[in-house]
């Protein structure tokens, strides 16, 4: 396997992307001067190097010197009485961007599977993750509006719900069915927080 093939086959690893649109990122990235070439390696050294997995909500972003916390995990002004369970990182980049939420965040790490194929929630990490939580009086589910996100919503309800006396809520239907968090604008976040049930 040569240098092009390599690139195009560790591109092809990133979600959406398929051998054409690789093949093209390739190509583009040898279109471009040295200089740019330069600076998207270091970038992504420094991304590598500085970009860690907070302790608690278990999103990759800069870490505080003192603390294993991200920004909004070490943010004392949020409230604690709120946790809102996302999917994926971008999930919190675009619940953030609405400005409608003030609480802490859990994110998953993807959704259980309906059909069999593999899903994957990370279970253990929450359990883990809610013993500290004395002051948590909701829990938000805000997983996508799709079969698998429909699916481990409900599981998660059922297990939370096990033992505790905490609310439990989901987020409201601004969301299209099969809409992804990731891709929903502010205004329909924001709806979707207010009318969550």
């Amino acid at each position: 396997m040569n240098e092009l093939e390599k690139l195009t086959e560790l591109f092809t690893q990133f979600p959406g992307i398929g051998p054409r649109q690789a093949r093209r990122f390739v190509f583009f990235l040898l279109r471009q001067n040295a200089g740019y070439r330069s600076t998207l390696v270091h970038a992504i050294s420094d991304v590598a190097e500085h970009a860690q997995q907070c302790t608690h909500c278990l999103r990759y972003a800069r870490l505080h010197a003192q603390k294993p916390l991200c920004n909004l995990c070490a943010d004392s002004s949020r409230t604690e009485e709120e946790l809102m369970l996302v999917e994926k990182d971008t999930d919190i980049d675009q619940m953030e961007k609405s400005g409608a939420y003030s609480g802490k965040y859990f994110v998953l790490g993807g959704t259980l599977s309906l059909t069999g194929k593999k899903g994957f929630i990370r279970e253990q990490e929450l359990v883990k993750r809610l013993e500290g939580a004395s002051e948590l009086s909701e829990i938000i589910l805000a997983l996508s509006a799709t079969t698998d996100g429909e699916y481990t919503s409900d599981y998660l309800t059922t297990k939370l719900s096990e033992g505790k006396d905490i609310k439990i809520s989901t987020l409201g239907r601004g969301l299209s069915t099969g809409s992804e968090l990731e891709y929903a604008d502010a205004t329909t976040l924001k709806q979707a927080l207010k009318n969550r049930v």
